[in-house]
């Protein structure tokens, strides 16, 4: 694939230079001479493969190294297999443009907003203020989020606020969709611990391990790396909290939208998931039959689009995380009831909006949905009770009600969970996000121009502090609470704890207190539900649930 990206990559100021002055931010911006020799060479940094040279980083003082290699290429005879070492290269390697993403179907994004895509995929950049390479600043490694958009690590997250703060932001493309989870009963066989799937969180421990050994070139400190990422990349970093193969590697984490309690039906319906290897392998076999592929060299001389395109298609496909019992060795419940959760701080939260809206709810639909979620559990009534409907806008508003208690419970619980079986390394920190972004955003395809309200993601433009880089008409409002945000994650990066000086107090968690911290509309603490008749029966819901993810 070869989708060249054409929309300039240069900073973006549309619609941003007045609210940048009026929050203060704009003696942090390059001036035209300094953009203009953006293009410049930096002094080269000397990595395991070789030397690179970055280019100005979106504000002053920050550098950012775009499209480093941190494994070979996954093309060929690599395709479906653990990440390989990356080439090494003579001279210096100018890292001045964005590395190609995972070949993807790219069908309803802009074609203006589509990167280059190849099974060459495997590169991260780098954002860093950092002087000299005995700094030691914290670092952030951030995965992306996608699903049904664009899988990309690009200029979308740009870590210079971040960087500018005196975080080191890395981040990083890996496989995705079929090519970053099929498993096969070949595949399995040919490989060294007996499993397949999961090469995307294969790739992001190789990443981590890239981080590891060279990001104190960068002025990084490799003992104090914070592992990030928003809904599909929170789901790799709660996957990695259960694994042992990333273990030293990290050692905090920030998961947004991407944790909930391990009984949580919604685990199975999201990004999270998880399938058994032996089922894994039956899809992917029943997929290989479907493609006309007879045997892995015949699926490995798949066209790359082609093969996408079709995998996509396939209604019967499913990518999910596989119990291979080496990168994901359990359950999230056995691992936690096991005592092998990874012991790190945690910080995680969810977003107002995104599972709570349903404006074309009738009531007729809603008194359906509780009869058939709660009846069995004798609950329907007690449900009705707390949520009242009578009309189908208010029927619409109780089941925002219900889903915005549900998920700040369910984190909830999760955070107690974690803490009280992983260890006493560091606290547990949740957030519920309320600010709602004005406006919409052509620059992100991963989020789109139809989401409302705070949905899933709108945290994420706060957390790292991105917005002077996308076309959303922000106010000083919200770069105000960007700068306050941002902050909050430069903190945890650099100590496990998001408090600070003239931060606001966030609480961590502690089960006999009902309660998470509010970011974005206001910050300060809120309980987890709007009563606690409501909070009561959400624990019993949950809690009386058969599965166990």
């Amino acid at each position: 694939m070869n989708n060249s990206r054409t929309r300039s990559t240069a900073l973006n100021r549309r619609g941003f230079l007045g609210a940048a002055a009026a929050a203060g931010l704009l003696g942090t911006l390059p001036t035209p001479a300094e953009a203009a020799r953006s293009a410049a060479a930096t002094d080269p940094v000397t990595t395991e493969s070789g030397q690179v040279t970055g280019v100005q980083g979106g504000l002053r003082g920050v550098t950012v190294y775009k499209g480093v290699p941190y494994a070979a290429s996954t093309a060929g005879a690599n395709r479906w297999r653990p990440p390989q070492p990356a080439p090494s290269w003579d001279g210096v390697r100018a890292a001045d443009s964005w590395g190609p993403a995972c070949p993807q179907p790219v069908t309803g994004i802009p074609s203006d907003q589509v990167p280059e895509l190849s099974e060459d995929c495997l590169n991260l950049n780098i954002w860093t203020a950092a002087t000299s390479s005995g700094d030691a600043r914290p670092v952030l490694v951030w995965l992306y989020g996608g699903d049904t958009a664009l899988w990309s690590g690009q200029e979308i997250y740009n870590g210079s606020l971040l960087a500018a703060k005196g975080v080191v932001v890395v981040t990083l493309n890996h496989r995705v969709g079929v090519l970053g989870g099929l498993a096969h009963p070949a595949l399995t066989a040919e490989s060294a611990y007996g499993g397949s799937g999961n090469w995307g969180t294969l790739d992001v421990v190789a990443a981590l391990e890239w981080v590891a050994r060279n990001i104190g070139a960068f002025g990084g400190d490799p003992d104090r790396v914070t592992l990030g990422g928003w809904a599909q990349g929170a789901a790799v970093v709660n996957v990695l909290l259960a694994s042992r193969r990333a273990r030293g590697l990290y050692h905090r984490a920030l998961l947004s939208s991407g944790v909930r309690y391990t009984k949580d039906p919604a685990i199975a319906r999201g990004p999270a998931r998880h399938r058994s290897l032996a089922d894994a392998e039956a899809d992917g076999t029943g997929l290989a039959a479907r493609l006309g592929a007879d045997g892995l060299a015949a699926l490995r001389a798949l066209d790359a689009d082609d093969l996408v395109t079709r995998a996509a298609a396939d209604p019967a496909a499913d990518f999910g995380h596989v119990l291979d019992g080496y990168v994901l060795p359990d359950t999230y419940t056995a691992v936690l009831a096991a005592r092998a959760e990874t012991d790190v701080p945690v910080l995680t939260g969810v977003c107002k909006d995104a599972g709570g809206a349903a404006p074309d709810l009738t009531l007729d639909a809603f008194r359906a949905y509780a009869a058939s979620e709660f009846g069995p559990l004798g609950l329907a009534d007690t449900f009705l009770t707390l949520y009242p409907a009578d009309t189908d806008t208010a029927a619409a508003q109780q089941f925002s009600a219900w889903a915005r208690d549900e998920e700040r419970v369910s984190a909830f619980l999760w955070g107690g969970q974690f803490r009280d079986t992983a260890g006493n390394s560091g606290p547990v920190h949740t957030y519920y996000w309320t600010r709602v972004p004005p406006g919409y955003d052509d620059t992100n395809p991963a989020i789109g121009t139809t989401a409302t309200g705070a949905f899933q993601g709108s945290d994420v433009y706060y957390l790292l502090g991105f917005l002077y880089n996308t076309d959303r008409p922000w106010t000083s409002q919200d770069y105000d609470i960007a700068d306050t945000t941002a902050s909050c994650v430069a903190r945890f990066a650099a100590t496990g704890d998001p408090n600070g000086a003239s931060l606001p107090t966030w609480p961590a968690l502690a089960s006999g207190t009902p309660q998470t911290m509010e970011l974005g509309a206001r910050f300060g603490t809120l309980a987890v539900a709007d009563s606690d008749a409501k909070l009561a029966f959400v624990k019993t819901y949950l809690r009386s649930q058969a599965g166990e993810f």
